[in-house]
């Protein structure tokens, strides 16, 4: 279950980045926020958002971080399946209803072993994009 939420890592960033939607989980530890260590967190049951607070970071689903993007930055992801049985991905904007369908012009030219490889470094590449 644990791999159906964001990483501690990426979570803190998108924090920076805006995101305060309610989320089911949140990561919790007792070292400071400027100064963590991932394995110091953990997931526990969150019902609020935690904002940061109490040493308290929201964990989202993939599925949330994902419509956060297409609808707070018109930016989405898609996780594509490559002719070697690897996954690739590919990010773009999508403006007053202009969405490039495949064949796509160009897309990460990185291989991943799995779904959920390509899709954390999509998500990577969207936060990176906001920045």
């Amino acid at each position: 279950m644990k791999n159906e939420f964001i990483p501690f890592q990426q979570a803190l960033e998108l924090k920076e980045l805006g995101f305060y939607e309610e989320c089911l989980f949140a990561y919790y530890g007792k070292s400071d926020l400027s100064n963590f260590k991932e394995s110091d967190y953990e997931l526990c049951g969150d019902r609020n958002n935690s904002s940061l607070k109490d040493g308290r970071v929201s964990a989202p689903l993939y599925q949330q971080v994902f419509r956060w993007f297409r609808e707070k930055h018109n930016l989405y992801a898609v996780i594509i399946p490559t002719i070697t049985m690897y996954w690739t991905f590919k990010t773009m904007t999508v403006v007053e209803g202009i969405v490039e369908v495949p064949p796509y012009n160009h897309v990460d030219g990185n291989d991943y072993s799995t779904y959920e490889e390509a899709e954390l470094e999509s998500v990577k590449e969207l936060i990176s994009i906001i920045n």
